[in-house]
């Protein structure tokens, strides 16, 4: 029974391997030089949602490794901006970056964080992150609402008032609650499926437009 659990694993493994190299987003994000295919699914968001990012900005993107989404907002900034990475993952260095090796929600990560931010107030926080996968689609679902929870308590921190957020998500249990939660803070709320998302993926992105204290 062990041989013939471990050989459907393997077959499942072999499976999504040949997606993941025949995605053409991941093709063209290696002829583009990009650190992962998850660049494209941010620069759609921008781009279809008028989501114009000032040069003076201030981003944080939590989670960041590998730093597609970072890469991608630190081409959009000037030297009046400011765009922080962190994550648990040791990252090569971005042009225009800031990159923090911390845990987001722990008090060394925040600290870390307030003095790259040096009192400024933060325009935009994204988060791209999604849980260890287990593969049973409650715990998986439930930890991925857990890290939504966690981004947005961190955005309500450290938005200015009117400022907005973008997360990564998953529909199931648990959603609607935290949508509800989501919508007590931000002015307009938007689900959005990239091109660059694959359709057979649970994931979209939630918007958070106008934040309010």
């Amino acid at each position: 029974m062990a041989q013939s659990s471990k050989s459907r694993a393997a077959r499942k493994t072999s499976a999504w391997y040949q997606r993941h190299a025949n995605d053409p987003h991941v093709k063209r994000a290696q002829r583009e030089g990009k650190r992962s295919r998850a660049a494209f699914k941010l620069t759609e968001i921008l781009e279809k949602n008028s989501l114009n990012i000032r040069k003076d900005s201030i981003i944080i993107d939590l989670g960041c490794a590998p730093g597609s989404w970072s890469v991608e907002l630190g081409k959009r900034i000037g030297p009046d901006g400011l765009v922080i990475g962190i994550d648990l993952l040791p990252l090569n260095p971005i042009s225009g970056v800031t990159l923090i090796q911390g845990d987001f929600d722990s008090p060394e990560g925040q600290h870390a964080l307030k003095e790259a931010l040096g009192g400024r107030d933060v325009d935009m926080v994204v988060s791209d992150m999604a849980p260890e996968m287990s593969g049973d689609k409650l715990v998986d679902q439930m930890r991925m609402i857990r890290l939504n929870e966690m981004t947005l308590h961190f955005a309500r921190q450290y938005l200015r008032e009117g400022g907005d957020i973008l997360m990564k998500t998953f529909m199931g249990e648990g959603y609607d609650a935290f949508r509800r939660d989501l919508g007590s803070s931000f002015r307009k709320i938007k689900n959005i499926k990239p091109a660059a998302s694959r359709k057979t993926s649970s994931e979209f992105f939630l918007l958070g437009a106008s934040f309010h204290s």
